[in-house]
């Protein structure tokens, strides 16, 4: 890690968002390697690493020995001034290697609110905004994801999207450059031949015109380019690819789990969802295979908790079946399963009763309007009495917190509608207060409907600001008094912008870049999206709203209708006939017709889900050590160093949780609906502060070989954590936290800054001139002094190289922070990067007390000088021991340590009067 980038992660709120070096990423030799593609997500590490399109091409593309792909995320907006004010570019997590010196640069289009984040990142990756001034010098930059199925509002900033599924068509275009870059060719002869692959469109090679009857831009193919670009699908899908050893973040991210995706596509039609028709047609993974990769995901990631994800899960033939084989192989190791995406009938009591097997996890109802008249309208098959039976299973199962989804604006919206919404929510309050004996709780989601590309009511029109507004205000007036619910709505603002971004055409480019440059970032989130901005940008701009939000012309050719999803606008068009007849149209899985022609293809029919042969039954963690007879207590001593000292403490914990999953040590577990694993850890370090000897106590019914098992903890560990010790704890012994006599951290004073410090601080003090090591051991003994000697706090230097000592009590009452110490006593602040906690010292072991009567192990505020640590005289904890010329550094500590009272080893048991030396 080069010293500048140091310097940056310093200075931002998440650090670990930058460092990389988590379990299981991928860093290959860059000479090795014929092309390296950079996997850009706009968005921030946390929500990025949720996304499993990522993490199945990052698998796919790695497992070609001569391609690496590295992930970049969006910076948050303290990390991009950072890198400003230090010239420094943005770059991958891998090797960190700048994102204009990949060969391909490749984002993820999931939500339109991104679209600025893209400018920041090709902008701090130092590539050209727009692909016109691109030149061979400068990586492909190219696009995919649900948002590429109308790529218009961004295409000046792409050279080229990829429509559709990516598993099969993103490494063809990889391998595909790496041919041409080989024999030479200039961009725009390299953009040509891979306008040829199946699913590329390329900007350039197109024009935009403004067609009859319509205000937006249409686009019209080039001389020799196909009129509509053909969205790619994965044919063979039940058994195709799906990555098992997935990158474990090194913190929490939003779906921190293993998540295996169960089915692609959803059955049903509902006439405002854009993700029926991209996603068209519905496919699904065989049941073995989503076994099978589920156990050994876990097993390669020490995960916790897994996940089935899908559009519709509901609609997965023999659901029940595989959620009652999944706990089974889940339920031993304490594992979670949760469900995404269950419509109210597919919540059976069966798959309540395997979910609640280990732990509750959360449970959302969308019924999306409050009268049937309108979700007949929407084409939601879902009626009041599926939505009650719904919650009604989940208050008797104990849920006491339900989700709801709603959706105001939908087209030929009532007043009755919204009366509707609350009279529902109402009657399931009353629902559960009946079952519960107490009002339940719900999150009331409601959202803004906006008419999407490749949708039957692509041509409404949206719901006017003032409106939405109106309609939100009353239902927060109708359901203000039930304190119990708690209503989220989304900004109408917000809204509209993405309904602009959504409907746009290639004109909305000048308004993406305008906002950008106005200070526009993370626009999706609320509390960073900035209406001013935006506003601004539509004036300088030229862009008119209403253009965009209004009806469309159904005869008139769209901004998107280049792009071929494979369902036909005649099947859109007679879908919004019917929405306005207040008709259903029956789902895929009730027919077998090819009306939308989206199923052309037999083995797009099959949809069953077929048992196979799963295999015998594996362990998920392989175990380490043999059973006892009863709980055995060890403490586990280790080092966090590196990149790992950019993990808080809370993220620490989880990394250490699932590296003892993956190496297979069994640790006792807590009771209820959300078992944890019994560990107990030390005070927290600040973030930043290197941990040189830290240790945690843990409960296991295993009885472990120390020399085993700090092999396998070291072999599943990530970068920076590394495991040195086991012991094996006497009955006698107290527990951690009340083992612990005094911590010891060590600060480098071999700075600039440092020495400056104690210049001034010496100075400030009046301090007479001398050596370096006098006058600081003169500033400390008054500091001491100053202090007063009761608080045992220690002080001393060491060296060479210079470095600062601190032995700080841990008795009664709150412990000073090492870092608060050392802005006392030099006025220097941050310097938690610059310290480390050399080891932790631990009170002497009791012998245990005869039968009959109870050992006492007191502590006073102030403890005897052999305990704080004192020189070999006995000195008292305020004296200063002269650095002795050993040379040793930071590692030539013991003389200053050697009083610490360290536990037992494996293996041993206490003996009476073996006093402080227990090893």
């Amino acid at each position: 890690m080069s010293d500048g980038l140091d310097r940056v992660l310093r200075r931002v709120e998440k650090p670990a968002r930058y460092t990389g070096g988590e379990w299981n990423a991928r860093r290959k030799d860059p000479a090795a390697v014929r092309a390296r593609v950079a996997l850009a997500f706009p968005d921030v590490y946390e929500i990025g690493m949720s996304y499993l399109g990522q993490k199945i091409l990052y698998a796919i593309l790695n497992n070609r020995p001569h391609i690496q792909a590295e992930r970049v995320f969006a910076p948050w907006p303290d990390c991009e001034a950072e890198l400003r004010a230090r010239d420094l570019p943005l770059f991958s997590l891998e090797t960190a290697t700048p994102l204009g010196r990949f060969d391909i640069v490749g984002f993820s289009l999931l939500y339109e609110l991104n679209a600025t984040n893209i400018l920041t990142m090709l902008d701090l990756g130092r590539i050209p905004l727009l692909a016109a001034n691109r030149t061979g010098n400068h990586p492909l930059v190219i696009a995919g994801g649900p948002s590429a199925f109308n790529p218009e509002p961004v295409a000046d900033f792409f050279d080229l999207f990829l429509i559709g599924d990516g598993e099969e068509a993103f490494p063809e275009i990889v391998e595909r450059l790496i041919e041409l870059k080989g024999a030479a060719q200039d961009r725009g002869r390299i953009l040509k031949d891979l306008a040829g692959i199946p699913g590329v469109y390329v900007p350039s090679l197109y024009e935009t015109y403004r067609p009859d009857r319509s205000r937006l831009l249409a686009v019209k193919a080039g001389p020799g380019e196909p009129s509509r670009i053909k969205k790619r699908i994965v044919r063979s899908f039940r058994e195709s690819y799906f990555p098992e050893d997935i990158v474990v973040p090194n913190i929490k991210a939003v779906f921190d789990r293993v998540a295996v995706e169960a089915a692609r596509g959803c059955p049903h039609k509902c006439r405002f969802c854009q993700a029926t028709t991209l996603y068209h047609p519905f496919r699904v993974k065989s049941r073995a295979f989503i076994l099978n990769t589920m156990k050994k995901s876990l097993r390669a990631t020490g995960y916790e908790d897994a996940s089935l994800t899908a559009l519709s899960l509901s609609d997965y033939p023999g659901l029940d079946g595989l959620i009652k084989k999944a706990m089974a192989e889940l339920e031993p190791d304490k594992i979670s399963l949760s469900l995404s995406s269950l419509r109210p009938k597919g919540v059976s009591t069966e798959i309540v009763r395997s979910i609640l097997t280990v732990r509750k996890t959360g449970l959302t109802l969308v019924p999306e309007a409050g009268t049937e008249r309108l979700r007949r309208v929407i084409n939601k098959h879902l009626d009041d009495a599926d939505i009650f039976e719904a919650a009604r299973s989940a208050f008797r199962h104990g849920w006491r917190l339900l989700k709801l989804y709603f959706m105001i604006g939908l087209p030929t919206e009532r007043d009755e509608d919204l009366v509707a919404i609350v009279d529902l929510v109402k009657a399931l309050v009353e629902e559960g207060r009946s079952i519960l004996h107490s009002p339940p709780r719900f999150n009331l989601s409601v959202s803004s409907f906006i008419p999407k590309p490749h949708t039957p009511f692509q041509w409404q029109a949206m719901d006017g600001p003032e409106t939405l507004l109106e309609k939100q205000a009353f239902l927060k007036d109708r359901l203000k008094r039930f304190r119990f619910i708690d209503f989220k709505d989304h900004p109408v603002e917000k809204s509209v912008l993405e309904a602009v971004l959504s409907r746009g055409d290639r004109a909305v480019s000048r308004l993406l870049r305008a906002a950008w440059e106005n200070g526009a970032r993370f626009d999706g989130w609320k509390d960073r999206f900035q209406a001013r901005c935006w506003e601004q940008a539509f004036m300088s701009s030229g862009i008119e709203k209403g253009d965009y939000l209004g009806a469309l012309d159904r005869d008139a050719l769209l901004p998107w209708d280049h792009i071929d999803t494979g369902v036909r606008k005649e099947f859109l068009q007679g879908e919004l006939d019917r929405a306005m007849a207040e008709e259903r149209t029956p789902s895929c899985l009730e027919r077998t017709c090819a009306d939308c022609r989206g199923c052309d293809l037999p083995a797009f029919l099959d949809r069953s889900s077929e048992e196979g042969e799963a295999g015998d039954r594996e362990e998920p963690f392989p175990r380490l050590g043999r059973d006892s007879a009863q709980p055995l207590r060890y403490r586990l001593f280790y080092s966090k160093g590196g990149r790992a000292r950019f993990m808080s403490h809370l993220d620490l914990i989880n990394v250490l949780q699932r590296i003892f999953r993956r190496a297979g040590l069994s640790v006792a577990m807590s009771e209820g609906f959300h078992p944890k694993m019994i560990v107990s850890f030390l005070p927290a370090l600040p973030l930043g502060m290197e941990a040189k000897k830290d240790c945690l106590e843990l409960k296991s019914r295993t009885a472990l070989s120390a020399q085993e098992t700090i092999v396998r903890l070291n072999a599943s560990a990530p970068e920076g954590v590394r495991f040195l010790e086991l012991r094996l704890l006497a009955d006698s012994e107290p527990p951690l936290s009340r083992a612990v006599h005094s911590m010891v951290y060590s600060l480098n004073l071999d700075r600039p800054e440092a020495e400056e410090a104690v210049r001034t601080a010496c100075a400030r003090k009046e301090i007479p001139d001398g050596s370096f090591a006098d006058r600081l051991s003169a500033l400390i003994r008054r500091f001491l002094e100053d202090k007063g000697g009761e608080s045992g706090l220690q002080i001393r230097m060491s060296g060479p190289p210079r470095i600062l000592v601190l032995i700080i009590p841990q008795g009664p009452g709150k412990a000073p922070r090492p870092q608060d110490v050392v802005f006392e006593l030099l006025n220097l602040e941050d310097q938690v990067y610059d310290m480390a906690r050399e080891e932790v010292r631990f009170l002497p072991v009791l012998p245990a007390a005869p039968r009959g009567e109870t050992a006492k192990l007191t502590r006073s505020p102030t403890l005897s000088p052999s305990f704080q640590g004192g020189d070999e005289k006995g000195g008292s904890g305020s004296t200063l021991t002269k650095p002795r010329p050993s040379g040793r550094g930071v590692e030539g500590l013991t003389e200053i340590l050697d009083s610490g009272i360290k536990g037992q080893r494996l293996g041993e048991r206490p003996s009476p009067g073996r006093g402080k030396d227990n090893d």
